[in-house]
């Protein structure tokens, strides 16, 4: 079995000891590999005046302990940290607990607790994920120790494709809780974000790298040891970035440390944060990346097939999206993408999927909706300047009301950061209803919308009869449909306004009517009416809400999660608003 990282490490650590040792009794080090010989003679030029040297393992708690400490002939004490990579890849310093790295590092009990009470949340939603996958979502187990046990023995390993979009989601939600909570501490001025710096980067500490070319190495040149030498970090110039789906970064002036959430091994295993760092070259910009961005997917927009045996409901309104940010790009040429061609990999996904007059109108049109967004922004924030932009993914929402496909990280005045959630529509023509959400049969009416009791049991009543073939698919939505009305009617209106306000989601709307070329901006009005319910309108498996005297309504369309070629699966909720 092959040995993994920590193992390399430590071993790498006790060897250079022992050869350090020795070659201090003047001895051959022959005996030793030549990254540990070479990183010997390293340290030796480094601090010709050495008398002895300790090994973290020499300690009972070894992990709170530098590699080795060197202690010179004039008593100075030099603590040194070893690393061992191959050429062009890039040193982890740390390996974080994802449980106790706010408080440790970033110096804040709060921050931690509040991090920990969402890791718990998200963690218990990842395991039933996959739990629901290998034996259905009928299942009512809510214990995480039972759920752990389960998925350990289903899923020992990360080989699957749910258990990696799972991982994904999951990964993704944990580094979105950590940049706001983070964004809140840099928007208070915090000075514990310099003193995570120095704890994470061991500012304080020696850092040896000693580099060596795969898959064998044969000669002295192929290895190469050198201190670790950082820019000076500004804590007066700090900024904060994300890399990907699952890093955060801080940057200072030109010096950034990463931390990368990850599973340590398996599915249940604990979660840790990698901590790297990267230099900013100050020369570079975003710039060049984002032409670079735009020019791939005017090349994909322009090669465009349509592929007639490809049908996606979602295609127009994913192109959308990708267009979108290239539009942002276009105007923001300095902005940041926080995962570089992301939306070049959205539309390749897409495209096909729609004919080419439309791909050609959706490109045209989409363009309008930056001066009307740009607009939104001046008179919300006044000054403003927009440094990051990325596309939310499809599963992912860590709060019930974001419904925003795009997020601008904004700095506005005072240079506080702001995170502006955008949530893009793309219709054939005005006139049109817009869908927001699609809620399931068992959250439709608990706290994350209407909150007013349960489903669930007309769920069974209606599974059991259609499984028994007393009601066929139709007849099946049209009696929940018709329950869920019946559920709405006895609401009081703050129930039904908590409900309507809730599927119609909080970020900003921007609507594009492709075939009229313009977009517009919509924020949801106040309720200042009765919401009035409609039972079975205007079908049978829909159910309509009307306020503001008629003149805005929001329908739900009861349907099956999937074809009827698999018989009964789960039910959703199609919210559609359409505005005055």
């Amino acid at each position: 079995m092959s040995k993994g990282p920590r193992e390399l490490g430590d071993e790498h650590v006790k060897d250079v000891h022992r050869a350090l040792l020795i070659s201090l009794q003047n001895h051959s080090l022959q005996e030793f590999p030549m990254t540990v010989s070479k990183t010997v003679e390293y340290i030796r030029e480094l601090y010709p005046e050495i008398k002895y040297a300790y090994s973290k393992f020499e300690f009972s708690i070894p992990d709170q302990e530098s590699d080795v400490t060197l202690i010179l002939h004039n008593g100075e004490t030099i603590n040194v940290n070893l690393f061992k990579i191959k050429k062009g890849a890039q040193i982890q310093q740390k390996n974080l607990g994802a449980k106790s790295f706010f408080e440790k590092y970033f110096l804040s009990k709060d921050l931690q607790d509040i991090f920990n009470s969402k890791l718990e949340k998200y963690y218990n939603e990842f395991l039933n994920e996959l739990v629901t996958y290998k034996i259905g979502e009928d299942h009512y187990i809510q214990s995480t120790k039972e759920l752990k046990r389960l998925v350990a023995t289903h899923f020992p390993t990360f080989s699957s494709g749910i258990s990696n979009e799972a991982r994904e989601t999951f990964l993704y939600s944990l580094r979105e809780t950590c940049f706001e909570l983070l964004k809140e501490s840099y928007n208070l001025r915090s000075h514990k974000l310099q003193h995570a710096y120095n704890r994470l980067l061991m500012s304080d500490e020696i850092t040896i790298i000693t580099k060596y070319y795969e898959p064998v190495v044969k000669r002295r040149k192929d290895i190469s040891v050198e201190k670790l030498d950082l820019r000076e970090p500004d804590f007066n110039d700090i900024h904060l970035y994300k890399k990907g789906k699952n890093i955060v970064g801080v940057r200072f002036g030109q010096v950034g440390v990463t931390l990368r959430f990850k599973f340590e091994s398996n599915p249940v295993s604990s979660i840790k944060l990698a901590v790297s760092y990267e230099i900013f070259n100050p020369t570079s910009s975003s710039v060049h990346q984002n032409y670079l961005t735009k020019k791939g997917l005017r090349n994909i927009i322009t090669k465009h097939r349509h592929d007639v045996k490809k049908n996606d409901s979602n295609a127009v309104g994913k192109c959308h999206e990708a267009i979108s940010y290239y539009y942002f790009l276009e105007e923001f040429q300095s902005i940041r993408q926080a995962e570089f061609n992301e939306c070049i990999k959205l539309l390749e996904r897409y495209y096909q999927s729609i004919k080419q007059e439309t791909l050609e109108e959706l490109f045209a049109s989409t363009g309008t909706i930056i001066p009307i967004i740009s607009d939104y922004l001046n008179a919300k924030y006044g000054s403003y300047l927009i440094e990051e932009i990325e596309l939310v993914p499809d599963s992912y929402l860590l709060n019930k009301l974001d419904t925003g496909d795009i997020k601008l990280l904004l700095r506005v005045n005072g240079g506080n950061y702001i995170s502006e959630k955008i949530s893009l529509k793309a219709i054939a023509k005005k006139g049109s209803k817009i869908t927001t959400k699609n809620p399931g049969i068992g959250t439709i009416l608990g706290e994350d919308y209407f909150n007013i009791g349960s489903m669930q049991s007309v769920n069974d009543e209606v599974k059991e009869k259609f499984e028994t073939y007393q009601l066929n698919r139709s007849e099946s939505l049209e009696e929940i449909s018709k329950e869920l009305g019946v559920s709405l009617i006895s609401a009081d209106q703050m129930q039904l306004k908590q409900g309507v306000e809730n599927l119609l989601g909080e970020a900003l709307m921007v609507v594009t009517y492709y075939k009229d070329n313009i977009s517009v901006c919509k924020q949801h009005s106040e309720i200042n009416s009765e919401i009035v319910v409609s039972v079975q309108d205007p079908t049978n498996i829909q159910n309509t809400l009307y306020w503001n005297n008629w003149s805005e309504q929001l329908s739900m369309r009861a349907k099956f999660s999937k074809g009827a070629k698999h018989g009964w699966s789960s039910i959703k909720f199609t919210a559609e608003y359409k505005p005055y």
